[in-house]
């Protein structure tokens, strides 16, 4: 059955589920972010689908069969880290300058606007908290500043955007939030093992 859903059925789950986030949170972040790249590059609809799609299958084909490949991981995370440099480091909006207004997105939140930025500052970042789940919260919160921070300072060194703190609090926390899920997943694994052990 676990064959079946993963080469039959979770395929088509897969492109169903990256067309749902195109339309409804990747294209927007991307006019807002990227309008430049949209209108250069031909297609560029069909490779984020077509990324995010592998993305979700490589991720749910483990995830089903409980069964996690170094090789795959790797395989992800380099897609990953690459789709992910390309979207901070990208832009060409020739903008320099800072904002200290850390909080400033939540009344538009509220008001539904700056949803689909908002949101995704939080969940881009995610699958780096996954990788600190060796380290306790405190070094853990500790590198994802350092490595926020150091994002934020070239973007602002490169006149690629402002240095934002508001963009700092969501990416810590978008890491911090994939850590805390990932530490989760890890005790509710080990009860299971201890479950099946006694």
């Amino acid at each position: 059955m676990k064959k079946v859903a993963s080469i039959g059925i979770f395929p088509f789950v897969s492109v169903a589920a990256a067309l749902y986030l195109y339309l409804y949170f990747f294209k927007g972040w991307m006019v807002f972010y990227l309008h430049h790249v949209m209108e250069t590059i031909r297609g560029i609809d069909y490779i984020v689908i077509g990324l995010t799609a592998l993305f979700i299958y490589l991720i749910g084909i483990q995830l089903i069969e409980w069964k996690f490949s170094k090789k795959l991981t790797i395989i992800i995370y380099v897609l990953y880290f690459a789709c992910l440099i390309f979207l901070l480091f990208g832009k060409a909006s020739h903008v320099q300058g800072a904002s200290f207004q850390t909080f400033d997105f939540i009344l538009p939140f509220l008001e539904g606007n700056l949803r689909v930025i908002t949101l995704g500052n939080i969940i881009l970042f995610m699958p780096i908290g996954f990788l600190f789940y060796q380290l306790r919260f405190i070094p853990a919160l500790i590198l994802a500043l350092c490595l926020i921070f150091t994002v934020e300072g070239l973007q602002f060194i490169f006149s690629l955007g402002y240095f934002d703190t508001g963009d700092i609090f969501l990416n810590v926390f978008g890491i911090m939030l994939g850590y805390l899920l990932i530490q989760m997943n890890l005790v509710i694994f080990k009860h299971m093992h201890l479950v099946k052990s006694q």
